[in-house]
């Protein structure tokens, strides 16, 4: 996936991919309106110009196509869809599209065990070996511990890891032999110790869920929280499966080129990453999740507060408010409380987010890998909130001499964690950070350049005898300097 992720809570569940090189239809997103608003305020309706302006700028610029839901308060939902569900036969995106949700998937896996644990099967604080008897080091491990990233499992899903997994990935495996994927592993660190964002914990929270509920991870979820609360349209993607009103997934790889999806069998996700959904539906689950009437037929009100609390710092050092709960990010944003989570996976690109006190909650859902709905989804809450915001700006790039980018050519240290390595390539200057793909960087001076395929900057720092000090790297309103390591990668 050619993002650099820089912040955990922007994880997705798959950030590995490589580019399909089957080519989809070229095509200009269309702009498909579902519309139903309460408009009675000149207020409410600046605010709803202001969204379509917004939306349409993206559309407009080919970087989103997808659906995006806004509800806050009494208001009747705001909804809009542009682009295309299927490029290849020209269907629109509307409301009723389907899409891939990634890593939103996780509440629902926390939520699952939440409620195990209301009807007595298990226990937080348990050692995961109550529940996974052969696993090793099950007895220093906690369901907690899995639920919040701080086990230490290594990361089923780093190719640095496991050098076949793009071949891997794209085959049937069975949750047991995904678990052995990485269960003779070494941990990373003493449970507890620390956060590392982990796709491998919500794999065995799976394996848990099916051990102690005796049905598959599909069904109980179907059985036990989608059918409850009448998301119709929510489900799990087993693998071969017809779903009416799926989109497919594409990646954008230049001025209105689209290429389908690596392929990735849906097996592989599970619990961390392998469900479907529509805005409304995720709507639907975020309005009752923040109810506090209490109904004890999915999770108590208890357990909802506790499916949301903070319970470990992120990243003390860079985002000191931001922590991990069960499943979901809890921070602080326009200086409000905010729970979240980001997705992507294959083809795919998703952002739920509530604001508790404003009962604000924002669903964006994408079928285009490369698009960056957790961007959208604060910019459409700096709006509701009437606080400043950027409309996106498409870049131009500029012939510049391609020996000019020998002396960027080297490795940057981005995060402790993370380097970025900075190449020539078939006279292209190209990055690529730990564990990712590598793409393009298109100039816009001599030291300015961006990602056609993502929102990411780059600015090279030069002293005065203009050797490169380092990079600095904006994406998604972060913005992170790496000084330059080694000339070589």
């Amino acid at each position: 996936m050619a993002t650099l992720d820089v912040r955990a809570s922007q994880t997705p569940f798959f950030s590995h991919q490589e580019t399909s090189m089957t080519t989809a239809l070229i095509t200009h997103p269309s702009n498909n309106i579902s519309l139903a608003t309460d408009v009675s305020t000149e207020s409410f309706l600046e605010r709803l110009n202001e969204i379509d302006i917004y939306l349409n700028t993206y559309a407009e610029i080919k970087q989103f196509s997808g659906t995006v839901l806004i509800a806050q308060g009494s208001h009747p939902p705001i909804t809009r869809s542009y682009g295309l569900a299927n490029r290849e036969h020209q269907v629109a995106n509307t409301v009723f599209t389907k899409f891939r949700i990634g890593s939103v998937t996780k509440q629902f896996t926390a939520a699952a065990i939440l409620q195990l644990q209301e009807k007595g099967l298990l226990e937080l604080q348990a050692p995961i070996s109550t529940y996974l008897p052969d696993y090793p080091e099950g007895d220093r491990i906690t369901v907690e511990h899995l639920l919040t990233h701080t086990a230490g499992i290594p990361e089923y899903l780093n190719p640095e890891i496991f050098p076949d997994l793009l071949e891997w990935i794209r085959q049937p495996s069975t949750l047991a032999q995904l678990v052995e994927r990485f269960q003779a592993l070494p941990l990373e660190f003493e449970p507890g110790e620390t956060f590392r964002y982990s796709n491998s914990g919500y794999v065995l929270l799976t394996q848990i869920i099916e051990a102690v509920s005796n049905q598959t991870y599909a069904d109980y979820l179907q059985t036990n929280i989608f059918d409850p609360l009448g998301m119709n349209d929510t489900g799990y993607e087993m693998p071969q499966t017809v779903i009416a009103n799926l989109a497919q997934g594409y990646v954008l790889v230049g001025d209105g080129v689209y290429l389908q999806a690596a392929p990735l069998d849906m097996s592989i996700p599970q619990g961390a990453g392998g469900l479907y959904s529509t805005t409304a539906d995720l709507a639907t689950w975020t309005q009752w999740l923040h109810n506090e009437q209490p109904d004890a037929t999915v999770l108590s009100a208890a357990a909802k507060t506790m499916l949301m609390q903070p319970v470990v710092q992120m990243e003390p050092e860079t985002s000191p408010d931001m922590f991990y709960g069960y499943g979901m990010v809890a921070d602080t944003r326009f200086d409000q409380p905010r729970v979240h989570h980001n997705g992507g996976i294959s083809g795919f690109a998703s952002s739920l987010v509530h604001y508790p006190e404003d009962s604000l909650t924002i669903a964006v859902l994408s079928n285009l890998e490369t698009a960056v709905p957790a961007r959208i989804a604060e910019d459409l809450a700096a709006i509701s909130f009437q606080t400043p915001y950027e409309l996106p700006q498409p870049h131009e790039a500029i012939d510049l001499d391609p020996s000019l980018y020998e002396k960027y050519v080297g490795t940057y240290q981005l995060l402790p964690e993370m380097q970025v390595m900075i190449q020539v390539v078939e006279g292209e200057l190209t990055a690529q950070a730990t564990g990712q793909d590598a793409f393009v960087l298109y100039p816009m001076s001599e030291t300015d350049f961006f990602a056609q395929v993502a929102d990411i900057t780059v600015t090279f720092s030069l002293s005065e005898d203009k050797t490169v000090k380092g990079l600095t790297l904006r994406q998604l309103g972060q913005e992170l300097f790496a000084p330059k390591v080694t000339d070589s990668y």
